[in-house]
């Protein structure tokens, strides 16, 4: 080789070497920044540098990471409501009158076990629908998103059956048809809900506030219809309610879980 072109290779060479011994020094700089203070290992010696860093990083690595998973994850399509709302109301204008024969719960048919649930699905007419769509939406979306599907799900069919008992005991005569047992499970559930995670709940007083409105609303409009109309037309099952209520209550209790702090929000799927 000629004289420059070897000067040219060794100076390039001199400058690669700068170049990696300068990365080293600030990779040696970055992991001194992450070892704690005071650091040993497990034989009481001072910890290695490298491997305090390595496993600093790891750990950082691992909770963008998962954070980037729980950001994606956290809201729940309320899916059980939705598929209810829409079974409702669609039953309601396809149903038959054979078709709410089979499905409406009849106490004196106490061998045809489907009907403790079926008759939730059919509504006596418009405004008895749109009151318990907009109610069970009202109530149970925040719930099922906060809860997630399946408990939703417990509560209400626990609600549903136990309203068509209280029925069938109370009111052996009556016939039973509405979701009414089903809301009112979900908005008993509140009970054990705000006990369990009143501490994790935004805007816990507003929602407490709005649970008693329509609470103290039905019970006045109830009481008012039994005065006035001496329940006549349409016919209201008190037993139903209040058994959904109270089943929701404890239903809620046994199969409701603690929410997980805001700064550790759990992955959902």
């Amino acid at each position: 080789l000629s004289p420059p072109t070897s000067n040219r290779i060794m100076s390039a060479q001199v400058e690669s070497n700068g170049a990696s011994e300068s990365n080293n020094n600030c990779v040696k700089d970055v992991r001194l920044l992450l070892l704690p203070e005071n650091s040993t290992d497990s034989d009481g010696n001072p910890a290695s540098v490298a491997f305090s860093a390595e496993s600093h990083i790891d750990d950082l690595t691992r909770t963008i990471d998962v954070g980037h998973v729980r950001r994606k994850r956290l809201w729940r399509v309320p899916w059980f409501i939705l598929l209810m709302s829409f079974v409702q109301i669609s039953l309601h204008w396809i149903a038959s009158e054979c078709m709410q024969k089979v499905l409406i719960f009849k106490p004196e048919w106490n061998v045809e076990y489907w009907r403790l649930l079926t008759y939730m699905l059919l509504h006596s007419d418009y405004w008895h629908l749109s009151l318990n769509i907009c109610f069970q939406c009202f109530i149970g979306i925040c719930l099922e998103v906060e809860q997630g599907h399946w408990r939703l799900a417990v509560v209400y069919m626990v609600g549903g059956v136990a309203g068509s008992l209280a029925n069938a005991w109370l009111q052996p005569h009556l016939h039973l048809m509405g979701a009414s047992a089903g809301v009112y499970a979900m908005l008993g559930s509140h009970v054990p809900h705000l006990v369990l995670n009143f501490s994790q709940l935004s805007h816990r007083f507003a929602r407490i506030a709005s649970l008693l409105i329509l609470l103290l609303s039905d019970v006045g409009f109830t009481t008012y219809h039994f005065c006035h109309n001496h329940n006549r037309n349409p016919r209201t099952s008190l037993e139903a309610h209040i058994g959904g209520g109270v089943a929701g209550i404890l239903c809620g209790f046994i199969v409701y879980r603690r929410l997980q702090p805001a700064n550790q929000k759990a992955i959902y799927f």
